[in-house]
């Protein structure tokens, strides 16, 4: 036996821009969208852009969808964000 440490590869950097639909099922399952300022998830995300600081997400009022006109109701906001890897993070933001 020797004392050698074998490394293992780092992971990839999380990608900057996500969005349902276009973004892998399995890359969005293990992603979450947080608010830089506050540290909160940011939940039911639909599209993200971390460099431009977009983010465009349906509606959530207690755990349930804002539904306007028999719609879902989205919002597209400003804001600095970060695209992360789960981790130990239970909750992604998709």
């Amino acid at each position: 036996m020797t004392d050698e440490i074998i490394a293992t590869p780092m992971e990839a950097a999380p990608p900057a821009i996500v969005e349902l639909g276009v973004t892998a099922a399995e890359v969005l399952q293990r992603i979450r969208v947080v608010d830089v300022e506050t540290g909160d998830r940011i939940d039911k995300v639909i599209f993200a852009d971390a460099d431009a600081g977009k983010v465009r997400r349906f509606d959530v009022v207690d755990g349930g969808l804002v539904i306007e006109n028999e719609r879902p109701k989205i919002i597209e906001e400003d804001r600095k964000i970060s695209i992360e890897w789960l981790g130990a993070k239970r909750r992604n933001s998709f």
